[in-house]
């Protein structure tokens, strides 16, 4: 009796303890199996990331929309630009067509979009310059002041005959800081032909080819150009005739 007590005791022991071990061992091979967190790759896409991503895309757009209001803008100083630039050209004949007689003219003739400010307007011949169009035909041609002397002492003797009109007055126009208008022109020259005149007259239609011009004029915007009278234009900050006439004749 005893004895089979005890083998009952020492077999729950052994089962008590097998237990303990098989807990055991299946505690180890949890513990083992646990994965570890430290070597698992970490997600890219971050809240830190998404963040910086965002801010880039807003640096981008705020660019993007910078450069376009830049363009917009630059566009339309441009179209201004066009809508008021003028074109200076002198232009020369020997006929009035209107009139249907010789006369010889230098007209300046605003031939662009706006309006200019004439600042001033130069005549070039044999490599001297000239801001007097009468010291120009003096040069070239004849003695316009001893020309208008003449006629100025045939008037007074004959108060009743419009002389000027008769024998061909010089007529001229001022130009500095004058407005001239699109479309509009104005008449620097004019030198009729008539029988008194001749000589003198055919000398400046001989010469009047020979004769180049010089204009510097500005935009109603403050755009200042400077051209030859034909096709060369050229844009420049101001118009300085002080810097231009080293070699203006007196």
């Amino acid at each position: 009796m005893d004895n089979q007590q005890k083998d009952v005791t020492e077999s729950t022991l052994e089962t008590h303890q097998q237990e303990a071990s098989d807990k055991h061992q299946l505690k180890s091979t949890t513990v083992s199996t646990k994965p570890d967190d430290s070597k698992q790759p970490k997600a890219w896409f971050t809240n830190e990331r998404l963040n910086l991503f965002l801010a880039l895309c807003a640096i981008i757009i705020s660019a993007a929309s910078f450069y376009a209001t830049y363009l917009q803008a630059n566009a339309a100083e441009r179209q201004v630009k066009a809508a008021t630039w003028p074109w200076l050209e002198v232009m020369t004949g020997n006929y009035d067509e209107e009139k249907n007689l010789p006369e010889i003219t230098f007209v300046l003739t605003n031939s662009g979009s706006g309006p200019a400010i004439v600042k001033y307007v130069k005549y070039h011949y044999n490599d001297q310059s000239y801001l007097d169009i009468y010291k120009v035909i003096s040069a070239c041609c004849f003695d316009t002041q001893a020309y208008e002397t003449q006629l100025q002492t045939l008037q007074d003797d004959s108060p009743n005959i419009n002389i000027f009109e008769a024998f061909g007055w010089i007529m001229t126009s001022a130009s500095d800081n004058r407005l001239l208008a699109s479309g509009s022109e104005l008449k620097l020259f004019g030198f009729k032909r008539t029988g008194f005149n001749e000589t003198q007259w055919d000398k400046v239609n001989k010469q009047r080819n020979s004769i180049k011009t010089e204009i510097c004029y500005c935009s109603l915007l403050e755009q200042c150009y400077l051209s030859d009278g034909r096709a060369d234009v050229k844009e420049i900050e101001q118009c300085d005739i002080s810097s231009n006439s080293p070699d203006t004749a007196p």
